[in-house]
């Protein structure tokens, strides 16, 4: 809508995973080293909690990314309500994606982690380690859901384990982990990601412009301040109101993005 006038090449604030726009802020830089860590060094487990809207998927699918060739790294998403079973499955329909021979297995436990183990020992044997992202695992609602998770780290050689578990959630996560000591015991590596400070704020829309090739600055200082006030720096929100008030200056054939322009897109558009 607005790309043309602006001379952008994509839309630049759009509120999806897009990994090209990772802003490596100094916190999501060292959430991502313990999470390589925990993976290459073979921990077993390691959990990424944080504020609604600060980039753990983003930064799990970047993660994902840097792995390479030696690993197979797997993706699915926890929800209110599932027992045993359902995590079973969830994580077997997961690690058996575009495996050329998967079976579906029993919808019994002991048959679905047989199911798993036999995925992650054939990985093992072509020389790949398995790794899981669960996002959203905060949604577990259900005691034997995050005993379930327990037993993920039951796959195991004698000198390795064969799966690394990779769990990301908002805050809460760590509370609920931390109440079942064996499973927590099992988590060696923890990080957090936040809301931004006010040069985060004002570097993470910078770099976002100049990846979608702006050649000039859009927002003013002012603009710039006003939006970290309003977003509290969670990198969701101002992505909305980044994009709203693109295109509220598209609509008034603004020069540039000012704090009355702003104010004007959050009436217009509703923006919290």
């Amino acid at each position: 809508m607005y790309k043309e006038y602006w001379k952008l090449n994509a839309r630049p604030f759009h509120n999806t995973p897009d990994t090209k726009f990772f802003y490596q802020s100094s916190q999501h830089t060292e959430a991502l080293m313990k999470l390589r860590y925990a993976i290459t060094e073979n921990m077993g487990s390691a959990m990424l909690t944080g504020a609604y809207g600060c980039g753990k998927t983003l930064l799990a699918r970047v993660l994902m990314q840097q792995l390479g060739k030696s690993h197979i790294a797997k993706y699915c998403t926890a929800r209110p309500g599932m027992h045993a079973e359902d995590v079973l499955q969830s994580v077997l329909n997961s690690l058996s994606e575009g495996c050329a021979q998967a079976e579906r297995a029993e919808p019994r436990a002991e048959c679905m982690l047989e199911g798993i183990d036999k995925v992650v020992r054939e990985n093992r044997k072509d020389g790949k380690h398995t790794v899981l992202v669960m996002d959203e695992a905060h949604m577990f609602d259900k005691h034997e859901a995050l005993e379930t998770i327990r037993l993920l780290l039951n796959f195991q050689s004698n000198d390795e384990f064969l799966l690394s578990l990779i769990l990301l959630g908002h805050i809460e996560l760590a509370d609920r982990v931390a109440g079942l000591k064996q499973l927590a015991q099992r988590v060696p590596i923890m990080a957090t990601v936040n809301h931004f400070k006010a040069a985060d704020t004002a570097a993470y829309i910078k770099s976002r412009l100049t990846i979608v090739g702006c050649a000039q600055p859009l927002f003013d200082e002012e603009a710039i301040s006003f939006i970290h006030r309003n977003t509290g720096g969670i990198p969701r929100r101002i992505n909305t109101l980044c994009d709203v008030s693109l295109a509220m200056g598209f609509a008034q054939k603004a020069e540039q993005v000012s704090t009355t322009l702003i104010v004007d897109a959050i009436e217009k558009f509703g923006v919290a």
